[in-house]
């Protein structure tokens, strides 16, 4: 196929790509700084899209028994994390018996679905967490630091191309796409932390970004790996040149919970 033949499709795709994140990024900058009942809607309902995708490709039906009682321990626990209530861990016996007596009963794949909740489910809470104790800016930096390696891997990646990183789970990554949406991750991160204040010392942030920003990859790898596993293209289509929610967030899935730790060990999260 000819250069000129596919030249037309790719910037179609590129544009309808830019356009959507044009839309889409003021808004989640919006959300995140603003806080409160919008942010914590906003996590639930993208948590919530992300079993729903995820029970698309595990089993072919989105809405089942299993999603059922995933998104019912979803909410109780971000209710439990919001509102600061001690935890009671026999409040979730119910749904989850329900998850597993699920699973048996309609023949559902157990171990994806309680992987399936804990993929969900866990950077739910460290969003909420990180938002609660260490405010909108630690948020969106973590953000920019994801979004920057997503670009500049993917615009590194097409310019230079070279060695695929793991062309059986995913045939477009290059080691020179991670190793410029690093370099980008880092320069727009030390940027976004010098302008939010965060008070981290530069050279201490370089090694950190870099891991997040890695990190992040590897999350988009992980997801890229379970739709190869199903044979399926994309999580869904629910965003215009980008396909479904989880194909946009499979690196902050990853980075939310390590971000959160990071804190946690540096005595800075409450």
């Amino acid at each position: 196929m000819s250069e000129t033949s596919i030249s037309p499709k790719k910037k179609n795709g590129l544009m309808l790509r830019v356009v959507s994140a044009l839309v889409m990024l003021p808004i989640a900058i919006f959300i995140i700084l603003q806080g409160g009942i919008a942010y914590n809607i906003f996590v639930v309902m993208i948590t919530v899209l992300i079993l729903y995708e995820w029970n698309g490709i595990c089993e072919d039906k989105a809405l089942n028994a299993a999603f059922v009682f995933q998104v019912l321990t979803v909410l109780l626990l971000v209710y439990y994390l919001i509102l600061g209530i001690d935890f009671d861990i026999s409040v979730f016996l119910v749904p989850f018996g329900g998850l597993l007596a699920a699973c048996i009963y309609y023949k559902i794949k157990l171990n994806f679905a309680i992987l399936g909740l804990v993929y969900a489910l866990l950077p739910a809470l460290s969003l909420i967490f990180l938002r609660q104790n260490d405010g909108g800016l630690i948020v969106l930096w973590m953000m920019i630091i994801v979004w920057s390696m997503d670009i500049g891997a993917y615009f590194s990646g097409k310019t230079i191309g070279g060695p695929k990183m793991s062309p059986r789970i995913s045939p477009n990554k290059t080691w020179a796409g991670l190793i410029g949406g690093a370099v980008t991750a880092v320069v727009f991160g030390l940027i976004a932390a010098h302008y939010f204040n965060l008070g981290f010392d530069l050279m201490f942030l370089i090694p950190v970004v870099t891991a997040l920003a890695i990190w992040s990859q590897i999350g988009d790898l992980a997801e890229s790996a379970l739709k190869r596993h199903f044979k399926v293209k994309d999580s869904g289509a629910l965003i215009p040149g980008h396909g479904g929610i989880m194909d946009r967030v499979d690196g902050v899935v990853f980075a939310a919970p390590a971000m959160m730790l990071f804190l946690y060990l540096l005595g800075t999260g409450n």
